[in-house]
């Protein structure tokens, strides 16, 4: 029986999609990850935010996904929450995002709502995002791991969209 279960809960993880993903940080359970559906323009057509949550400061450091042309990277832009008590920055900053399948084989295309979650994250520059986005006095520290896709969330219908902030493509 409990093997049955194992199974089972790993088939519906591995069949998640990612506006239901939660990913938790290895090594920082209370760092997580997750994908909201957003509004789509011709400069942002992924239809997703990522949302990584510091538990300990409260703060959510919002990204926006786009893939950069040629060089066939997949890109956080990263953006505020409207009315967001956390000021962020003063100007648009991008990182780099690797997304993995279980076998940890990277993901060539870009996500986009409705996709197959990926079992792994890895913002490599997250942590240091983080660090220099605020003051000494209240820095977030995040260790560079990967994000490992934790559950996967029943769909809540009532949820509502955060409202981001969408920068210029320059």
């Amino acid at each position: 029986m409990g093997m049955i279960l194992a199974l089972a809960i790993a088939a519906s993880i591995a069949s998640c999609s990612i506006e239901n993903a939660q990913y938790v940080l290895r090594g920082a359970p209370g760092v997580t990850a997750r994908f909201y559906n957003v509004q789509t323009s011709s400069d942002w057509p992924t239809g997703l935010a990522l949302d990584v949550h510091v538990a300990r400061s409260g703060r959510s450091y919002w990204f926006l996904p786009w893939q950069g042309g040629t060089d066939q990277k997949t890109n956080l832009a990263w953006v505020r929450e409207a009315n967001s008590p956390f000021v962020g920055q003063a100007i648009r900053r991008d990182i780099e995002m690797f997304a993995t399948d279980a076998s940890y084989d990277l993901r060539p295309d870009i996500l986009k709502a409705r996709d197959v979650a990926p079992a792994h994250l890895l913002l490599p520059d997250v942590g240091h995002l983080a660090w220099y986005s605020t003051t000494a006095a209240e820095r977030d520290s995040l260790p560079r791991a990967f994000f490992d896709l934790a559950k996967c969330r029943v769909p809540n219908r009532s949820e509502k969209a955060p409202q981001i902030e969408f920068p210029a493509i320059p």
